[in-house]
């Protein structure tokens, strides 16, 4: 009896030893992250081998894909892994970890096998730079909009409403409301537009003085005439964003293009308030064009001559106020389209305030047209100088990456 039980005590020790390890090896999950786009033709040859064939011939093997043309939001984490990986900022990308990434096609073809067989077991590399098996990870920390893909899983979203509502989120909406609501202010303060609307005020009071109820038609109709032509030209700045950023190299320093731009923007209004001259490169309407505009504006009689010229006149205040909006547009580009809308409109409503404001004083008598006309010309230096310190600063952080 006892020869039988130390028999089976042998038979149980062994199976154990023996098939332990191959369990081992078995449950080790490798991790990668792939870096593709829809259109790249490298990416077109690259994608089926790794996103297919590579999940079948490896059952433990774990993609965390990052598609960054048609999900614009992954697109800067590809900068990102750069900094911290130094993989470099092409596609198709994959990435084990700080060590070893294959970048192109046919290299991810050739190596990409060898280094599976020599990283079984390989934690994912994230994107803060830490390694974690993907056992322990929590999914819904993934950053933007990564696709998970394994042997049973093909291609399964990891969707951002999916994760639980966090600080970083909550920042994230914060800094861009701030960004878009600095772009805005620094926009509604722009001396050109208080002149265009002070002048069509000026105008209808001039030929019907009497009818006071016209300032405040005429007003609105104009406003109302600008706020919808900028909104349209917002969508167009917007699109003209998305279509450039085919290009990887354009999307991933765009950003940062427009941080510069906004940097320029604000030293050039700075300049303005240390040595003011009107029709100041990219901050005033040039002076060629002013006499062209005054010579229209001149021929409203009625509100709805107002709406028509405000429409029109909007071409002639694009050069001096469409640099906010374009670092706006930028921003916003790596948004659908039908999700800029409501910034877009938040945006406008900012810009548009001072005219309704002006409007609305006049016609209720608590000042002149002519006052606010003054009032315009005696600070206008001081208006740069406040849009000059708000855009500059903004520059700076976008720059710098604090915001």
């Amino acid at each position: 009896m006892k020869k039988l039980i130390a028999v089976l005590a042998l038979a149980i020790f062994l199976i154990t030893f023996f098939t332990s390890p191959v369990l081992a090896v078995e449950n080790k999950t490798t991790c990668i992250v792939y870096f593709t786009g829809i259109g790249c033709p490298h990416c077109t040859k690259a994608d089926p081998f790794v996103l297919e064939q590579l999940p079948e011939k490896y059952p433990n093997l774990v993609i965390i894909e990052y598609e960054i043309y048609q999900q614009g939001e992954n697109a800067p984490f590809l900068y990102d892994y750069n900094n911290l990986y130094n993989s470099g900022l092409g596609i198709p990308l994959v990435i084990f970890d700080k060590e070893s990434h294959i970048i192109g096609d046919n290299p991810i073809l050739k190596n990409t096998e060898m280094l599976l067989e020599k990283r079984e077991g390989n934690p994912c590399p994230l994107i803060n730079g830490d390694s974690i098996s993907f056992e322990k990870l929590d999914l819904s920390s993934l950053p933007g909009k990564p696709k998970i893909w394994t042997k049973d899983s093909i291609g399964v979203w990891v969707e951002q409403f999916q994760k639980p509502k966090n600080l970083k989120e909550d920042n994230k909406n914060c800094l861009t409301f701030s960004k878009i609501f600095s772009l805005a202010l620094v926009d509604a303060v722009n001396p050109c537009a208080l002149a265009v609307l002070t002048l069509m005020l000026i105008a209808i009071l001039t030929y019907n003085p009497k009818k006071r109820q016209n300032i405040l038609l005429a007003g609105l109709a104009f406003t109302a005439s600008v706020f919808i032509m900028y909104l349209f030209y917002g969508l167009i700045i917007i699109r003209f964003f998305q279509l450039i950023q085919a290009l990887t190299s354009i999307k991933l320093w765009l950003y940062k293009i427009l941080g510069v731009l906004a940097v320029g923007l604000g030293i050039l209004n700075i300049k303005d308030f240390v040595k003011y001259k009107p029709g100041g490169l990219g901050t005033e309407m040039p002076m060629a064009l002013r006499p062209k505009l005054k010579k229209i504006i001149s021929g409203i009689t009625n509100p709805i001559g107002a709406f028509g010229v405000g429409a029109f006149v909007t071409l002639f205040l694009l050069p001096c106020t469409v640099g906010p909006y374009i670092i706006c547009g930028g921003i916003l580009s790596t948004l659908s389209l039908l999700k800029t809308i409501p910034w877009l409109l938040l945006y406008n409503l900012i810009f548009i305030f001072p005219m309704l404001l002006i409007t609305l004083v006049c016609y209720i008598g608590f000042t002149t047209v002519e006052n606010v006309s003054g009032w315009k010309d005696k600070n206008i230096r001081y208006l740069h100088l406040v849009a000059g310190v708000i855009i500059l600063s903004l520059g700076i952080a976008m720059v710098l990456g604090l915001v």
